[in-house]
């Protein structure tokens, strides 16, 4: 029987059942791909592994690949990839293709196989196609007496949870794979097992040692004994959140500093707290306390954020929200409006899982300080690397391409970006230039590109397209690199690195290797003005 490799994962919900077809869902390709393989156990190695996916290269090249590689080495391991011609055959097709060659293998039988689909290549299958198409494999796992995973991957994976919800007749169990607040969690819908069903089900994993563990919660769960907290209605806020001078009701009271906030914080139970931000304020320190409060005064504490001057960036609201902050005022509200949005919020409780730990969320900004040029098939790596960590955060990031006009050098408008923020990579392949920008909506590309690029951009580039969500960003990444991974791309690195040559340094004037013939680099020397008397003439 084949069972899960997580660790403090219940006996019912890491057991998958012989003859047996379970669903995987998840937004993202990675998430499904790291939930396999780090459920394959040592038990399995010693069984056969089939994996049908037109991602295959991906369960071998993950970090989580080391189980899956051992077996691949005993002969265990049985991929298949689809071609080009393939992958546009309706699903129906495929999938008659994929029963017809697992049948041929003799030691299919007590195997566990996996199955990987992407929404898109599921878009033309009606409800009732997808249900045939179930039956079939159904029928043939009672025959082999195999497991099946079937993995859905894609920005449409919501609907096919319901359809697959619908069909519990044919699917033994389905569970969501999705990330919140830096950690992976599993939603399990319904999960057939040896005693029963598990349903309605949630774990919070983290990984440990190269292993997924299951985290345990770490926030007190209050009971409500009559419905109603006495100090629900409570606001305590910091004293320059609110204009100097402003008549507050008499349930709000004020403190001096946000130290101060953060020590009355363990004597309330819901009332509602509201930080202020201003330049002078350490946001890593005020993140940590925020979640602090959440993780030992529970869930129906509310804090809030008045951002005063205005300087939280992108990442960093989502860097609070993750740590716990119920709401981010993203300006400087008038006292009215701040009464009214700290109202909106009242009587709710803070439902998003916590991290294990403020280090574990700020780990993964540390993969986004690389900036500027990059070689091609070094950016599609890195690029991936950022989008996962801005999944992780909740952060937004953009792929832009800018393709090139004709007869236009593409050093030259290469040249011309300037990347100041970390995060933002920009890398060259043909007629088309690839821009990155991390923590970025989609509606600020614009103004984005006016900041990094000195000219018009239309003056180099025929036109540009934008790729906003994350599944997309990640699936552009690896069909680029398989597309050029045997072509020449040039690299620009070399031409590049004098790119802040914009910059004026006194220092060059005075280097000797430097011809210093040209007019910049003339120097006026005079001696020093001295001062002239002037007097009024007498008449």
């Amino acid at each position: 029987m084949h069972k899960f490799n997580i660790l403090g994962l219940d006996p019912a919900a890491e057991e998958i059942k012989p003859a047996a077809i379970y669903a995987v869902l998840a937004p993202l390709d990675n998430f499904s791909i790291e939930f396999i393989l780090h459920s394959i156990s040592p038990n399995d190695v010693k069984e056969n592994i089939f994996i049908v996916s037109s991602q295959i290269e991906s369960f071998f090249e993950s970090s989580c690949s080391n189980l899956l590689l051992d077996a691949s080495e005993q002969g265990r391991v049985h991929s298949f990839s689809f071609t080009k011609e393939i992958s546009e055959w309706n699903a129906k097709r495929i999938n008659k293709g994929i029963i017809k060659e697992l049948s041929a293998y003799e030691n299919i039988k007590n195997a566990l196989i996996v199955v990987h689909f992407g929404t898109q290549q599921l878009r033309d299958t009606t409800e009732q196609q997808f249900e045939t198409l179930i039956e079939q494999y159904k029928s043939f796992l009672i025959d082999t007496n195999t497991s099946l995973l079937f993995l859905i991957s894609g920005p449409e994976v919501t609907n096919y949870r319901f359809l697959v919800r619908r069909l519990n007749q044919l699917f033994s169990g389905v569970v969501f794979v999705d990330n919140d607040s830096a950690a992976r969690v599993l939603e399990y819908d319904y999960w057939r097992h040896s005693t029963g069903v598990l349903s309605n089900t949630h774990y919070q994993l983290i990984l440990q040692n190269d292993r997924l563990v299951v985290e345990e919660g770490k926030i007190e769960t209050q009971t409500l004994s009559n419905k109603y907290f006495n100090d629900e209605d409570v606001v305590w806020l910091v004293q320059n959140s609110v204009p100097e001078g402003t008549k507050l009701p008499a349930n709000y009271h004020v403190v001096k500093s946000n130290s101060d906030l953060f020590e009355k914080g363990p004597q309330l139970e819901a009332a509602t707290l509201v930080f202020s931000v201003t330049r002078y304020t350490d946001l890593s320190e005020l993140g940590k306390q925020c979640f602090e409060l959440r993780k030992n005064c529970g869930r129906w504490l509310k804090l809030v954020i008045q951002n005063v001057d205005g300087i939280i960036r992108h990442q960093d609201e989502c860097l609070f929200l993750t740590l716990g902050v119920n709401l981010i005022l993203y300006s400087f509200s008038e006292p009215s409006r701040l009464l009214s949005q700290i109202q909106s919020i009242q009587g709710f409780q803070f439902s998003r899982p916590l991290p294990p730990s403020v280090e574990h969320v700020l780990r993964y900004t540390e993969n986004t300080f690389s900036k500027g040029y990059l070689p091609f098939i070094d950016f599609t790596r890195q690029v991936e690397v950022h989008s996962d960590s801005a999944v992780n955060l909740g952060v937004s990031g953009v792929l832009v391409v800018l393709e090139l006009l004709p007869r236009i050098d593409p050093i030259h408008p290469l040249h011309l970006f300037h990347i100041k923020r970390e995060g933002d990579v920009f890398s060259v392949a043909e007629n088309k230039v690839y821009l990155y920008l991390h923590a970025c909506r989609e509606n600020d590309v614009m103004n984005a590109i006016k900041h990094l690029f000195k000219l018009e951009t239309s003056d180099f580039f025929a036109q540009q397209s934008i790729i906003s969500d994350h599944f997309y960003i990640q699936q552009e990444c690896k069909q680029l690199r398989r597309y050029y991974r045997d072509k020449d791309v040039s690299d620009f690195t070399n031409q590049l690195k004098e790119n802040d040559s914009y910059k004026f340094d006194p220092a060059l004037a005075k280097n000797p290797s430097i011809d210093i013939a040209t007019p910049e680099f003339f120097t006026q020397e005079r001696p020093d003005a001295k001062a002239f008397t002037m007097k009024v003439k007498e008449l």
